[in-house]
């Protein structure tokens, strides 16, 4: 597909861009987005299994750049290696989980896609089973702070994966190129996808990472982000896409990972 193409062009070149989604993934990412304010804080107490980094996370415990910095949101992430974990609570059967479950099948495929078409623009194998090791997170930023304190309600980094696809639901969102910050701005049905660290490594740094950040507003404004974060199967011997060297990724997904506030990976 066209649109795919010219993706796959713009993130070997700048590290940065943007695909449409289908009309069935954005109806299910407005459920997604619309019924996280339904959740009661006994569910979230519940389903929260910190130790995957999976389930529900309250205010505030997961940095970008200072621990003492937290970005100013909660988190709920879905893995589907943990799905089958899970089964015997009711809250998978909620039809706010579903849709989640149904967003995170289709953004995989189209992952999956994407990547394979990255690695074609530079002649490279392409990587098998991202499903394995990528998850799903919504942060939903809400009025638990002082905008008018902080520039930035997530600070500026790179995320340590392959690559990030983000669907805010407001402005917010910036690229950081030097000293300035460039609005990520999104038509309803387009999302945002940004080379991460991993990505760079592998292309023995030929991809940039998109340094980004999201802006603390104004005004305290309801604002949530939902994002798919693709990482390489553990499982696959990588080689470089100039150098074709052996490059074992595991450890680094790992470092990143933790280097934000998480428990360490726990696949296999």
């Amino acid at each position: 597909m066209t649109h795919i193409k010219a993706c796959c062009e713009s993130i070997s070149r700048t590290g940065f861009g943007t695909l449409q989604i289908s009309e069935a993934m954005l109806l299910d990412y407005k459920k997604i987005v619309d019924g996280y304010s339904a959740i009661s804080p006994a569910t979230k107490a519940s389903f929260s299994f910190a130790k995957d980094t999976d389930g529900f996370f309250p205010f505030g415990e997961e940095y970008s750049s200072i621990e003492a910095q937290p970005d100013l949101c909660e988190r709920f992430c879905y893995w589907p290696a943990h799905s089958s974990k899970r089964k015997s609570f009711e809250f998978t059967r909620s039809e706010f989980f579903v849709a989640v479950d149904a967003f995170e099948r289709q953004i995989s495929e189209l992952a999956q896609e994407l990547m394979n078409g990255v690695c074609a623009e530079f002649g490279a194998t392409s990587l098998t089973s991202l499903r394995a090791a990528s998850y799903l997170q919504l942060c939903v930023y809400g009025a638990n702070y002082g905008p008018d304190k902080r520039q930035f309600a997530q600070d500026p980094h790179e995320d340590g994966h392959l690559l990030s696809f983000i669907k805010p639901t407001r402005d917010g969102l910036v690229l950081v190129r030097g000293s300035s910050l460039e609005p990520v701005r999104l038509l309803e049905n387009e999302i945002a996808i940004l080379a991460g660290s991993l990505l760079t490594e592998l292309s023995d740094y030929a991809i940039p990472a998109a340094y980004h950040a999201v802006l603390a507003p104004r005004r305290p404004v309801p604002r949530s982000s939902l994002i798919y974060f693709v990482n390489p199967d553990a499982g696959q011997e990588l080689t470089g896409f100039f150098r074709h060297q052996p490059i074992d990724l595991k450890a680094a997904a790992n470092a990143r990972h933790t280097g934000f506030g998480n428990h360490p990976l726990q696949l296999t």
